[in-house]
């Protein structure tokens, strides 16, 4: 058996079934209908590649491979690696190399050092040397991948290893000693740390839940649920981690980022953490980028997590308890903590939160209408992937959120790019759900060569352009510090996106009015076939102070 067969069928056995990437010189060797329970995705583009891998891995807990040639197929491929990395997604990356005999990084066609470019951006990075050794290095790294906070890890496979040869009798056996890849068991909590904890929150008046995506990955969102309920302590969200306490839930108060100031036209951070006097940070991830600089480091903080990385001088809490979630919740249910008094100041914002209603002038698009029409056709089960930029801000926090992973977001790495590809992983991860993208122009238009992706595999989504012929985020920085803007810096010319999706074999339509989205997207999803809804847009960039209209206000 060749090296590369005993390859593919070593990742099957382990678990994969998906391989999303671009094969290149390597092809006489690696062959991916060798395997047949392998379903290989070709994409456009690697960075496509790598992202549905990360998000699909991410979704699913389970990781799939992401693949490319040598050299500039892996400086493609390593965007959606760091993706990978930052969002904490478990997945395989794999590249060909040039044969080894030839190898002098930087000097031969293509070859570039693959290990020592991938090793900062992994979990693990290693080069194949030999075909004996394959189906034990895979197992090693896929463990590394799924286990503690999930990552990518990555293996280089030179094309003359590829070609090695090794009797049919011993491949079997190798094979025979691979399984699935399994998450091993979390930490055992320290008991006595954790009373410590449970009387700082028997002694809070004020306590405020902060949680975080760990919370999904260790499948305890009900856990948590039950905690604030039984406690009545209310809760904010990363937008990473919306949908972990259903936001309609009494006690859920909003998602929360350094945007929602602007958004709403009212200094609200300071209201809800200067009504707190115990930040319990559950399942915390200090990437998901709600800092504390948002508290202004004057609260204190409780991180209770299964696994946590050090941050150093970044950022401390108080008290840093990790232990397995599984076993902490129901510690913490059964010593009978009084529940709190209702946060009247907290509950008091919820009602403004509640409505996603920030005020619009006339003068600018209506995004809200926009999000809530993307989501009402999603349903409540429906994924939403949002791309990078202002409409992200918008998206993550005015969509209402009511399940874990039905918002998408590249929250922790901020890809640009990141819709259209996310949208197709999230799609294979669930294909029995709605998925909709929604992108501004700037972001879509770097990666709109996989629409013809979208399109041959007939993956079924929705494409929400919001239309405004720039990089709207960038120009909302620069409003900061300026009047004006560097036009050259942040506005493009005119593309056509309606012709462009046609193009590539997809039905597309501008729509002018937003209040016709919701019907267009049922339209849509009832062909079962991808579509792209181009809308013209202007956006408030400078978030322009006004006087909050009486129907903003939260006791009406």
């Amino acid at each position: 058996m060749k090296a590369s067969k005993l390859f593919l069928k070593s990742v099957a056995k382990l678990g994969i079934r998906k391989v999303f990437g671009i094969v290149g010189g390597e092809a006489q060797a690696m062959q991916f209908d060798e395997e047949p329970s392998l379903d290989f995705y070709l994409t456009r583009h690697e960075f496509a590649a790598g992202i549905m891998a990360d998000v699909f891995g991410r979704m699913t807990g389970e990781p799939q491979m992401c693949y490319s040639t040598f050299g500039p197929g892996l400086s493609n491929l390593s965007t959606g690696i760091v993706s990978a990395i930052l969002d904490r997604s478990p997945m395989l990356a794999v590249s060909a190399q040039i044969p080894r005999a030839e190898i002098q990084f930087n000097q031969t066609h293509q070859c570039i050092d693959n290990v020592a470019l991938m090793r900062p951006i992994t979990k693990f990075a290693a080069q194949i040397e030999n075909v004996h050794e394959i189906p034990a290095l895979l197992k090693t790294a896929l463990e590394i991948a799924v286990n503690d906070i999930p990552g990518p890890v990555y293996l280089s496979f030179p094309t003359d290893v590829m070609e090695q040869e090794i009797p049919d009798e011993e491949a079997v056996a190798l094979l025979q000693s691979l399984s699935p890849v399994k998450r091993a068991a979390a930490p055992l909590p320290d008991f006595r740390q954790l009373d410590i904890v449970l009387n700082k929150i028997k002694d809070a008046r004020k306590p405020l839940v902060v949680v975080g995506n760990q919370l999904i990955r260790d499948n305890c969102c009900e856990e948590l649920v039950e905690f604030i309920t039984a406690h009545n302590i209310p809760v904010i969200s990363t937008l990473a981690s919306k949908g972990i306490v259903p936001e309609d839930h009494p006690l859920f108060i909003a998602p929360c980022n350094k945007y929602i100031d602007k958004i709403y036209h009212d200094e609200l951070v300071s209201q809800i953490f200067d009504n707190s006097d115990l930040l319990l940070l559950i399942g915390y991830d200090f990437g998901e980028d709600l800092k504390s600089s948002l508290w202004k480091n004057k609260k204190e903080t409780i991180v209770i997590n299964t696994h946590y990385n050090d941050m150093g001088k970044v950022f401390q809490p108080d008290i840093l308890f990790t232990g397995d979630l599984k076993q902490v919740f129901p510690y913490i249910m059964q010593q009978g903590i009084t529940p709190k008094e209702d946060n009247e100041a907290l509950l008091e914002l919820k009602q403004l939160f509640d409505k996603r209603a920030p005020f619009v002038s006339e003068e600018f698009s209506n995004i809200p209408l926009i999000i809530q029409s993307v989501r009402n056709a999603l349903g409540e089960s429906g994924v939403l992937c949002s791309d990078i930029g202002l409409h992200k801000q918008y998206a993550g926090l005015l969509s209402k959120t009511y399940k874990p992973d039905t918002f998408m977001c590249s929250n922790v790495c901020g890809t640009f790019g990141f819709g259209l590809p996310a949208g197709m992983g999230a799609k294979l991860a669930r294909p029995a759900e709605r998925v909709a993208v929604i992108c501004g122009d700037g972001g879509f238009h770097s990666t709109s060569q996989d629409l013809e992706t979208a399109v041959r595999y007939n993956i079924p989504i929705v494409i929400v352009v919001l239309k405004d012929n720039a990089f709207g985020l960038i120009k909302y920085y620069q409003f900061l510090e300026r009047e004006d803007i560097f036009k050259r810096s942040v506005e493009f010319g005119n593309v056509d996106f309606v012709k462009l999706a046609e193009a590539n074999g997809m039905k597309s339509i501008q729509l002018e009015a937003p209040e016709q989205l919701e019907s267009m997207m049922e339209e849509a999803f009832s062909t079962n076939k991808p579509m792209l809804i181009e809308i013209p847009i202007v956006y408030d960039y400078r978030f322009r102070e006004v006087e909050v209209p009486e129907e903003m206000e939260i006791n009406d």
